[in-house]
């Protein structure tokens, strides 16, 4: 069958790898779409993370934002059979990955694979994984009714929790990026704000947007009066510029994406504000069956986050085109 295969940072090639094998409490997935990470574009720049890759000979395939049709199921499985539409993430004995192929085996855990309901499309499928990880961390940043919630970072995840707060509270939404188009896309998706980074000091921003700096003595602390900040951009100095955003007491900072550089974290703002910094790993199964609801309903649209869809044979070319972040938001391969 035909693969994308990792070979070394930016250089990703379509080969002939062999058919996997499935355990007994495996699933042959036959991949219909599958969506490009965060941490996949992590391993395609620099070779960080290499887990997510499943090995075969000479490199890894990634790709875990999975949505397809069984082919195959194990001789233990009895909750999956031949024709099944479903999504969910690759994981199988060899790991993590895999899903840019043709065909993936993929082990059933508590986390997935799920149901895919008729009226969700493969496309919409490949972009529950990540909704669900917004999930996860929209739920660790605790939001209030009436609450001010900053996203930093309007990519795939900023954007996934952006639409979580819409749908399931009552928060009032800022969300900062430097690109116009997925600023755009934020304002069409219901933030009440956006700021842009490249225009305004972003800290300077928010606090005006939320009220005013609250000054505290001592220390050199200066206080925003946003309730919470979802860290989606991943950047060195975004984590600190969340801190200075945030009001005293009872203040949440979650930290939701992988760092490709250690970030900068002003303690002083932690100590003197009395802020909680939450990090958020992953997701669970309750978490990507809710966004699975979410979009069954009507209640979240993930369509226009799609922005290209590429053959499995252009996957070079769609690696390409993500890394440039004003060029694409969400890019799937469709073997």
């Amino acid at each position: 069958m035909k693969a994308a295969v990792y070979h070394g940072p930016r250089d990703i090639r379509v080969e002939e790898v062999p058919m996997p094998a499935i355990a007994d409490d495996e699933v042959l997935v036959r991949v219909v779409a599958c969506g490009i990470s965060g941490a996949d574009l992590h391993l395609y720049r620099l070779g960080m993370f290499e887990a997510l890759g499943r090995p075969v000979e000479g490199g890894r395939v990634m790709g875990h934002e999975l949505a397809g049709e069984i082919a195959t199921v194990g001789a233990s499985v009895r909750d999956f059979k031949p024709a099944d539409r479903i999504a969910g993430l690759s994981l199988g004995r060899a790991g993590l990955g895999g899903g840019f192929a043709e065909y993936v085996a993929v082990k059933l855990t508590e986390r997935g694979p799920h149901h895919l309901p008729a009226g969700v499309s493969f496309e919409e499928g490949a972009t529950l994984e990540p909704l669900a990880t917004s999930i996860h961390g929209v739920d660790l940043a605790r939001p209030g009714r009436g609450e001010t919630v900053v996203v930093l970072g309007a990519g795939p995840l900023g954007l996934g929790c952006l639409q979580v707060l819409r749908a399931t509270g009552d928060s009032r939404v800022i969300v900062v990026d430097a690109s116009p188009r997925r600023l755009a896309i934020a304002q069409a998706l219901g933030a009440d704000a956006v700021v842009d980074l490249t225009a305004t000091d972003p800290v300077e921003a928010v606090i005006e947007l939320t009220g005013g700096a609250k000054p505290l003595e001592r220390f050199q602390v200066r206080s925003g009066n946003a309730d919470a900040v979802i860290d989606c951009a991943g950047a060195q100095g975004s984590p600190d510029q969340g801190l200075r955003m945030l009001k005293q007491a009872n203040a949440r900072l979650v930290l939701v994406p992988l760092f490709e550089r250690p970030p900068t974290l002003d303690f002083n703002q932690v100590v003197r504000k009395q802020v909680t910094v939450q990090g958020s790993w992953g997701w669970t199964g309750d978490d990507y069956r809710r966004g699975i609801d979410l979009v069954a309903s009507g209640r979240v649209d993930r369509k226009p986050l799609i922005t290209h869809q590429f053959s499995l044979a252009e996957a070079p070319r769609a690696f390409a085109i993500l890394d440039r972040p004003e060029a694409a938001l969400k890019v799937l391969l469709k073997p």
